[in-house]
């Protein structure tokens, strides 16, 4: 049987390319990450995507607190091709420190119990925000899978939302069937205004309510750019079919935290649901 091969295309760029300095890296993240919650039962998070160098610090503390070892990435689709809700379902997934293994037998039967979810390899080809997580997996577990999913925002609001509640429905009940399985959805929050640490404060209490509507609405008041805020509600929805009734900030920075003069700044966030 021919494996397919996803390669680290981000590597040298969003994360060091090589093995030892990545892992350095990571293990200085980790270090420096409160894990008091990891006792919690967290079904789900949401971390950021962004260069290890601005976010990663800020993934770190939702991976410091997770004890589950294979994961549902709703990652986001930047480019808009293919299809809306886009999974790879057979494959290996390597970066510099190891690989991930997709799930074929639960791609599949998600693949069936949701028609909105397609197979469709093409936008995982050159898309990163699935791919700078295992880093971050590989670095607290050695055999894990995943079923890598891509959202693509670009439907009006309201049908959106309805997809991605249908999607995280579909994700939910397979994560509280499944054993060791949790959801991890992938997003940076504001960017391209003047004050983002205010407007993502304002963005992210709809989230801690588990209010995926009220995250909609909330962004159309504040007129905020979120890259993912399709992966936000379609994880929001899974966390709530996977039994979550609390949701938790535990870190919240920006890529203008290290002092650097940027021309745009960004918000990062790293929130649990258990």
């Amino acid at each position: 049987m021919v494996v397919i091969l996803r390669p680290p295309n981000a590597a040298g760029t969003f994360y060091d390319i090589n093995s030892e300095m990545l892992r350095k890296q990571v293990d200085i993240f980790f270090r420096n990450a409160d894990a008091k919650d990891r006792k919690r039962n967290i079904v789900a998070a949401i971390v950021p995507h962004s260069y290890y160098s601005y976010s990663g610090q800020v993934a770190a503390y939702a991976y410091a607190n997770i004890d589950k070892s294979n994961f549902v990435i709703l990652g986001t689709n930047h480019s808009r091709i293919g299809s809306n809700f886009a999974l790879m379902k057979t494959g290996m997934w390597k970066v510099p420190t190891g690989d991930a293994i997709v799930d074929e037998f639960l791609a599949n039967r998600l693949l069936k119990e949701c028609n909105l979810i397609e197979f469709d390899v093409l936008p995982h080809e050159n898309e990163f925000s699935i791919e700078v997580q295992l880093p971050f997996i590989l670095h607290k577990f050695r055999d894990i899978k995943i079923l890598p999913i891509l959202v693509n925002n670009y439907l009006p609001d309201q049908i959106l939302l309805e997809h991605c509640k249908m999607v995280g429905s579909a994700i939910g009940k397979l994560v509280k069937r499944e054993k060791n399985w949790m959801i991890i959805g992938t997003s940076d929050f504001s960017q391209n205004i003047k004050d983002v640490a205010n407007t993502d404060s304002k963005l992210v209490k709809p989230i801690l309510k588990l209010d995926p509507k009220g995250f909609f609405n909330r962004l159309n008041e504040l007129n905020a750019n979120v890259c993912g805020y399709g992966t936000i509600a379609a994880t929001i929805f899974a966390a709530k079919e996977a039994g979550a009734k609390k949701a938790k900030l535990l870190k919240y920075g920006t890529s203008s935290d290290l002092g650097e003069t940027l021309p745009t700044t960004t918000g990062y966030a790293s929130i649990i649901f258990y």
